[in-house]
């Protein structure tokens, strides 16, 4: 039914009967589906932002649709299908301007959610782009790689601020031992 096209989809919606029936329905016709019946499921998990295509609902506990809807484009160029049962031009509008593709009103058949992300599956060129990776440091070589693989070369000074960032990993640096590594002489600014 989706034309052997295959695509990670992210399902975002606190109706839970919905979400396991649309996640069911996608499933059965080759998709692979992510489900969160809240925002906090789906910002906690850091594989979520590396799905190829969201199904967002608007009215969310805690964190507003249009917000994740927000989030979800400035972390990429997935596609974005806002599936809610808020209507009226405002609601559209708000959720174009955010950065979905689509808004398709509730009541919605899964059929007719398949149909739309295989819509989206063309205009996203096919199958749903790999989940981004991290970034990555290779001191032999001096290169720090971005999560869309673009290769910067370090000089010196800057391979030794990279390498006590990955070191220090969540505890993070001071501005002094930043300072120290820049060689250069720490501010009068007493902040960590």
């Amino acid at each position: 039914m989706n034309g052997g096209v295959r695509h990670e989809i992210c399902v975002i919606d606190d109706d839970e009967e919905f979400t396991s029936f649309v996640g069911r329905y996608l499933t059965s016709v080759g998709h692979v589906v992510r489900a969160y019946v809240t925002p906090q499921a789906f910002l906690a998990d850091p594989a979520a932002l590396g799905s190829g295509i969201f199904l967002v609902d608007l009215m969310l506990p805690g964190i507003d649709g249009i917000d994740l809807v927000s989030l979800i484009r400035a972390n990429g160029d997935a596609g974005i299908i806002v599936v809610s049962g808020r209507m009226g031009a405002d609601a559209f509008t708000t959720a174009l301007a955010a950065g979905a593709d689509m808004f398709v009103n509730k009541p919605v058949r899964a059929d007719q959610i398949a149909q739309a992300i295989n819509s989206l599956g063309r205009r996203l060129g096919g199958a749903s782009r790999p989940p981004l990776q991290p970034w990555r440091l290779d001191a032999a070589k001096s290169l720090l790689t971005s999560p869309m693989g673009q290769e910067i070369r370090l000089g010196p000074m800057e391979q030794r601020i990279f390498a006590a960032l990955a070191n220090a990993g969540e505890a993070g640096c001071s501005r002094r031992e930043l300072a120290e590594l820049a060689e250069v002489a720490p501010s009068a600014d007493h902040r960590n």
